[in-house]
């Protein structure tokens, strides 16, 4: 499904360029749930950008199910991450001023969805998600937990083929951050392709592999 090869990404100043990715070769099939580990300036969530269409790479190539998405304008990564593509954040991204309806809705309002599918779809993914009894609420009302019940509940409203997930426990204590990695592996087990990037070496146990970076090269790779 994810396929980079020699990926590179410069980010240049007047005087300066900088290397956060350097000819990065990673092979993600379709159904695995990959980890990315590695240290804070690694590469780590760049790699995850470009995965995810927010950023084209300087160099080298991704193929993303068969067809190369290297070079699109920001136009066309949008209009292909809809559908597709579902983002679960450390930080949870959620929109202050709806409620938790409007925020797993939105998505759906993208794709032009239907009134009944989008109402059927959001509650099935809310109930689902054990957080249909907040469905009124705003998220400033919510638990960091039920927050991120949330933002997983949107990043799988549209039934994506890929969930990328950056550091989904960063704001969890122990009991949710389990809670969330067990929705996660769920939802590979049920067809998801899910690719992650944590520090947690516990959160990197729910993967079928862990792929490390070091000064934005791959340095190495384990099964689990």
């Amino acid at each position: 499904m994810i396929k980079t090869e020699k990926l590179t990404k410069v980010f240049s100043t007047e005087d300066v360029e900088t290397f956060a990715l350097r000819g990065v070769d990673v092979h993600v099939r379709k159904g695995e749930f990959v980890a990315i580990m590695g240290p804070s300036g690694c590469g780590k969530s760049t790699f995850l950008n470009i995965v995810g269409l927010l950023d084209n790479p300087t160099g080298g190539t991704y193929s993303f199910n068969g067809t190369d998405v290297s070079n699109l304008k920001e136009e066309d990564r949008t209009q292909y991450r809809r559908g597709n593509i579902g983002f679960v954040f450390q930080s949870f991204n959620l929109i202050d001023k709806l409620n938790v309806y409007d925020n797993v809705e939105l998505p759906l309002l993208y794709l032009k969805m239907k009134g009944a599918e989008r109402k059927k779809r959001v509650n099935e993914v809310l109930n689902r998600m054990k957080i249909g009894h907040r469905a009124k609420h705003f998220p400033q009302q919510l638990s960091g937990g039920q927050q991120q019940r949330v933002a997983i509940s949107r990043a799988v409203v549209a039934n994506p083929v890929l969930i990328l997930a950056d550091e989904p426990t960063g704001n969890l204590d122990t009991k949710n951050g389990i809670e969330v990695m067990n929705l996660l592996s769920e939802l590979n087990q049920e067809g998801a392709t899910v690719l992650m990037v944590t520090h947690s070496a516990r959160d990197a146990g729910f993967a079928h592999r862990t792929i490390n970076l070091l000064d934005g090269q791959v340095i190495r790779e384990n099964r689990n």
